[in-house]
């Protein structure tokens, strides 16, 4: 599994001492908890690459409490800049979706993205609207892996256009930004980085000692990382937090033994069948490769008997 941590720092229960942004209940909690405001507020900003005022949370105004909720939850839903504002979907992305892999550049992730962007937008209050008075969506992507097996780029963004350029609308937009880039990134000066890069930087490395001295430079610089920064402290601090934490990594260890294990039954139960039927095809293609080189003897004596009655009526005439 592609990973952009280096030397974790663990505590005695062999849990990491700052907890990881980049898990998806740690994620949301930074940023969805009600002292957490101004960092998504600030994080809203960066992720849609403009100006945001206010963000309001919708659906899932806390982040969930469940210790046994799937990832798959872990979603942000809200809208800027006031009740009729444009819409945002955020989602991280921890790991890689069942199927996924550079070798079919992860299109599972990015088809899910599609899927989530249509459901929001088609989803708005529709009744005495013009389809041009609809709100913007976006739908954000926050992947800890790389997910483009060509770009090399943090932020992809997507919009309808022409393959020349030619923009149909900006109505909804797929926003996907790649965690694997944060340690370039993070060799910069903070006063060089973006907004995103900042952002970027302290998803993938905050519980990493390794980067503590750039994480502090850079909640020093932008209010709304200082707010994320202290937000996962205290988190991290909490053993209740800690709890649920561990109960989700345990969630998805045993998902992906359950994985193994399926696949190994699978293999197991089929793989002679499949043995057989090799043995099978290759007899088969053993007995067609016979059969050719019969009928490439047959056409070489009809060739020749051809050739002989030629030359016999040539002899007659």
């Amino acid at each position: 599994m592609d990973t952009v941590h280096s030397t974790i720092e663990l505590l005695e229960d062999g849990m990491p001492r700052i907890l990881p942004p980049s898990e998806n209940g740690v994620f949301q909690a930074v940023l969805t908890l009600p002292e957490a405001n101004a960092a998504l507020v600030s994080a809203i900003s960066a992720f849609i690459d403009r100006p945001v005022r206010s963000v309001m949370l919708r659906q899932n105004v806390l982040p969930s409490r469940d210790i046994a909720a799937k990832q798959e939850e872990h979603d942000i839903n809200c809208v800027v800049d006031g009740e009729d504002g444009d819409q945002c979907g955020v989602e991280m992305q921890a790991h890689k979706m069942e199927g996924d892999n550079l070798g079919n550049d992860h299109r599972n992730a990015k088809w899910r993205s599609i899927f989530n962007l249509c459901d929001l937008h088609s989803n708005q209050p529709g009744r005495g609207k013009r389809y041009g008075d609809y709100s913007r969506s976006y739908q954000v992507m926050v992947c800890n892996y790389r997910a483009f097996t060509a770009g090399s780029r943090l932020v992809e963004r997507y919009t309808m256009r022409t393959p020349e350029g030619t923009e149909l609308c900006d109505a909804i937009t797929a926003v996907f930004i790649d965690l694997t880039k944060a340690e370039g990134i993070a060799s910069k000066p903070v006063c060089e980085m973006a907004d995103i890069e900042q952002w970027a930087v302290f998803f993938a490395l905050a519980d990493d000692p390794a980067y503590r001295r750039v994480i502090s430079e850079i909640a020093k610089t932008k209010e709304g990382i200082a707010v994320a920064n202290e937000t996962l402290q205290q988190i991290s601090q909490n053993p209740d937090e800690r709890a649920r934490y561990r109960s989700r990594r345990i969630a998805l260890l045993d998902r992906e033994h359950d994985l193994a294990a399926a696949r190994a039954d699978v293999r197991e139960e089929y793989e002679p069948i499949i043995a057989q039927k090799d043995v099978e095809i290759a007899d088969k293609v053993a007995k067609i490769a016979g059969k050719d080189a019969e009928i490439a003897g047959k056409d070489a004596e009809i060739e020749a008997l051809r050739a002989q009655l030629k030359s016999q009526s040539t002899s007659e005439d």
